[in-house]
């Protein structure tokens, strides 16, 4: 429909101006302050732990419905700007390039976008972090929310943000995370399953033996992104007592920013090809 490809034309446009939409209207800062206020309150159960699920995807939905009841065209800006805050393509290319400053790689910036403990790990560990980190991205920022918007227009994309927001926030296998987090990774594992093996597809454009290796080397149920770009870039990553993906040497520096620019890439022919096939259908 030629109205959802102008929504996706403008969510691109939006984030072209902007890494992040303020805070203050960013519905992903919602999600967080929903799920943070919920984790507060509730009992470290599994049971419970389903409650800011339901909760923020109940509310995405909701926001996604805003649109229909405010005339035309300010309706299709808000669609635009709702699902241009689903996507993370210069927000992520931001932050790994916030990880190197004068020919280093920074071991605090590392921390920032990844999970791990980045103190004591090797230059090639962190090189290997930071690419991981923006493998990933491709598939949570990018490919997801862009499969979901075909499949159920704005309401999909916004869901899957919600769930998203929801595992990176309590999708962790320790203390009181290792019950209450349980839905919402497993619910972001299941929705992750089919863009992460679509993501591939991308890597095939430049290499067949990465689409091999992101089949093959999977380190994680959704992992494929990850060993395809290890692959690409003819290099070994490695989350130490976790995986190894042997593909070629250490990880360096200049191998962080081919991932970035393989990354840009990649996103502008999903964005690309999310519109024509939008437009075809």
């Amino acid at each position: 429909m030629l109205i959802s490809s102008i929504e996706l034309v403008l969510a691109v446009l939006f984030e072209f101006i902007s890494s992040e939409p303020p805070n203050a209207i960013h519905p992903t800062v919602w999600f967080g302050k929903i799920i943070d206020f919920l984790d507060k309150k509730l009992p470290p159960t599994i049971l419970s732990g389903s409650i800011p699920v339901i909760a923020t995807i109940s509310f995405a939905v909701l926001l996604s419905f805003l649109p229909r009841f405010i005339p035309f065209p300010f309706n299709v800006f808000l669609s635009g700007y709702l699902l241009y805050s689903t996507f993370s393509v210069r927000s992520m290319v931001e932050h790994a390039r916030n990880c190197i400053s004068g020919g280093t790689i920074i071991p605090e910036n590392v921390q920032m976008i990844v999970s791990r403990d980045t103190k004591g790990l090797s230059n090639a560990q962190l090189c290997s972090a930071v690419i991981e980190s923006v493998s990933e991205n491709f598939v949570d920022g990018v490919i997801a929310p862009l499969f979901y918007y075909i499949l159920f227009g704005l309401a999909g994309a916004m869901a899957y943000r919600a769930v998203n927001t929801c595992d990176a926030m309590l999708g962790y296998r320790k203390g009181r995370y290792e019950r209450f987090g349980k839905v919402s990774a497993r619910i972001d594992d299941l929705l992750n399953f089919i863009p992460s093996r679509l993501s591939l597809l991308f890597y095939a454009l430049f290499s067949f033996r990465a689409l091999i290796c992101g089949i093959k080397k999977n380190p994680k149920l959704n992992g494929n992104s990850i060993s395809a770009m290890a692959c690409l870039l003819g290099v070994t990553l490695e989350k130490p007592g976790e995986y190894k993906i042997d593909c070629g040497g250490d990880a360096e520096i200049r191998d962080v920013l081919k991932s970035i620019r393989f990354f840009k890439v990649f996103s502008a022919i999903a964005m690309i090809a999310t519109v024509l096939l939008k437009l075809m259908v």
